[in-house]
């Protein structure tokens, strides 16, 4: 049951996300270092999604639909907040202690107001709730985790390598632009969708 739930949980995460369009937003405007400290954020938010759904509070958000709207719409308006600062931001930026703590958050934040993780890992749980025993209820929780900020700090490296020059977005303006208008997209559709889908 792991390694199914396993190589279930790698195709989800390589499959593009608002965490992969985040990821990208973070490389190009602040570089590497930048991209790795919003891994770290985005694994942490998945660790808190798999507590929730061991425990259970993820269901009971997810059994009323308000909250259910509210969530989205906080993580809607993010992400397009997100976007349209990445096509209002300088470059050029230090990347000192307290940036990389906000590059943290960034994913962090990202991340926990997805609904759609929400309903993954609810659903995973739900499916492997009977395999939660003993050291598991510990063991799928990190293993989440890690291997999503492994992937996504991989993912920066190759993003911002000079050996992949045309795939190094590093202060790349078109890429800068194009992921800014993404982010904005995908923060409208979540708002949009979730407000549809509620009334």
């Amino acid at each position: 049951m792991f390694l199914s739930s396993s190589i279930a949980y790698f195709i989800a995460l390589t499959s593009p996300g608002p965490d992969t369009a985040i990821i990208i937003k973070q490389c190009s405007t602040h570089g590497r270092k930048s991209g790795i400290f919003t891994a770290l954020g985005i694994g942490l938010g998945i660790f808190i999604h798999c507590i929730l759904a061991v425990s259970g509070i993820s269901l009971i958000i997810l059994n009323y639909p308000a909250l259910k709207i509210l969530i989205s719409i906080i993580g809607g308006s993010y992400i397009f907040y997100i976007g349209v600062s990445m096509f209002l931001s300088n470059t050029e930026t230090i990347n000192t202690d307290q940036n990389l703590q906000n590059n943290f958050m960034v994913g962090l934040i990202t991340n926990l107001f997805n609904v759609k993780a929400f309903i993954f890992f609810v659903s995973l749980f739900t499916i492997l709730i009977e395999s939660l025993d003993g050291i598991y209820f510990y063991l799928y929780p990190i293993y989440f985790s890690l291997t999503t900020a492994v992937w996504f700090s991989l993912l920066s490296l190759i993003l911002t390598s000079s050996k992949f020059k045309y795939v190094n977005i590093y202060n790349n303006f078109f890429i800068k632009s194009l992921f800014s208008l993404i982010l904005s997209l995908i923060g409208l559709y979540i708002i949009f969708t979730s407000i549809y889908e509620y009334f």
